[in-house]
């Protein structure tokens, strides 16, 4: 029941972002970005950091409300010692609906909320043993900013938690640079 929910929000928002933009010019938005992420998991002595570049869709609904998709795929991995056996940890992919809320302050700085759901797909190996791949979709939440350098570009820091189930957290930091269409 979880995965039609999840799959139904994913579906709204990314209809948000193809009707919205219609109704009104200069509304919908792209970019690309990088995320930093942390990776700890209970019994895992080390955290283990990912990397991951990204693009995003969105539009926005009003001066104060915006919804997106974002899907990326990892760049970086880690690895971790468990038992004398080194693990890797890759993100393969990840994909995201969110709803985004905020108020700009001034004509260059606004700062907002966002809340949503992200899906992701990590790979663990380890030498000796294969690898294995597990998919996981959960409640994400965060606080960013978007600074506006000029009127078709504008600069986006975002703190994230992606994850946070079965005793595994992923969250991080992202930078991305956006365009209005």
């Amino acid at each position: 029941m979880l995965k039609k929910i999840v799959k139904s929000m994913i579906a709204v928002g990314f209809a948000c972002t193809l009707v919205v933009p219609v109704l009104a010019e200069d509304q919908f938005y792209g970019g690309l970005g990088f995320v930093f992420l942390d990776y700890s998991e209970e019994g895992v002595d080390e955290d283990l950091s990912l990397t991951a570049i990204y693009g995003r869709i969105g539009s926005q609904f009003n001066e104060n409300f915006s919804g997106e998709i974002r899907a990326g795929f990892g760049v970086g991995d880690d690895s971790v010692d468990i038992l004398g056996i080194d693990v890797d940890l890759e993100l393969d992919t990840f994909f995201g609906a969110y709803l985004r809320g905020g108020i700009p302050v001034s004509e260059t700085f606004s700062p907002y909320a966002v809340v949503g759901f992200t899906r992701g797909e990590l790979t663990a190996s380890a030498s000796g043993f294969g690898s294995e791949s597990e998919s996981e979709t959960d409640v994400s939440f965060g606080l960013g900013a978007d600074i506006t350098a000029n009127d078709d570009v504008v600069l986006n820091l975002e703190y994230m938690n992606y994850l946070d189930k079965d005793g595994v957290e992923i969250d991080g930091f992202a930078f991305s640079v956006v365009t209005t269409f």
